[in-house]
């Protein structure tokens, strides 16, 4: 365990485990507006779209502090190639489907979703949630559509990079929502 203490907050975690401080990671996405867009709003049922979909849950936003409480902890940061952007995912948050997918032209879901995918998921203006596969993400990191984060570029150190940099928050003066 590599232990950290935020500077912001105070809050402790496992900065091998996870790059930014959880607390003030959560408390950035609370404070984004439109963190849950209207196409993924579950109030916008029903609705049809020309294009995929995905919806989230009327639990996931009723409880999303919860939600994004658990995903800051046990969620993996991933770098993706084609938005060049970093994505933060979560499968089976709180033990729960985060959302259901609604197929083009239909105007309700048809199927669940089991895993929350935070996009922009280090900025503090313009990350965003939906739900998304947990299957179909593990084929695109297989083809290299998202990368998993670094390790810190410091020798020695067993930490995560923050989202940007090759560093770890103990090794940068880089600041993501969450960190140092």
């Amino acid at each position: 365990m590599s232990s950290v203490t935020c500077q912001g907050c105070s809050a402790s975690w496992d900065a091998a485990l996870v790059p930014c401080c959880p607390r003030c990671l959560v408390a950035a996405w609370m404070a984004t507006e439109r963190f849950v867009r209207p196409k993924h709003d579950p109030a916008e049922l029903p609705g049809r779209s020309e294009r995929y979909r995905s919806v989230l849950t009327q639990d996931f936003v009723a409880r999303q502090h919860s939600y994004l409480e658990y995903a800051a902890t046990h969620g993996t940061w991933y770098y993706d190639t084609f938005y060049e952007m970093y994505v933060h995912l979560t499968p089976s948050p709180l033990g729960r489907s985060p959302g259901v997918g609604i197929p083009p032209g239909k105007v309700m879901p048809e199927h669940a979703l089991d895993s929350l995918l935070i996009v922009e998921a280090d900025s503090a203006s313009e990350a965003h949630a939906f739900a998304v596969d947990a299957t179909q993400h593990a084929a695109q990191v297989q083809a290299g559509e998202f990368e998993e984060l670094n390790g810190c570029a410091a020798p020695g150190c067993d930490n995560l990079s923050v989202p940007g940099g090759a560093h770890c928050v103990t090794h940068t003066t880089h600041e993501a929502p969450g960190g140092p």
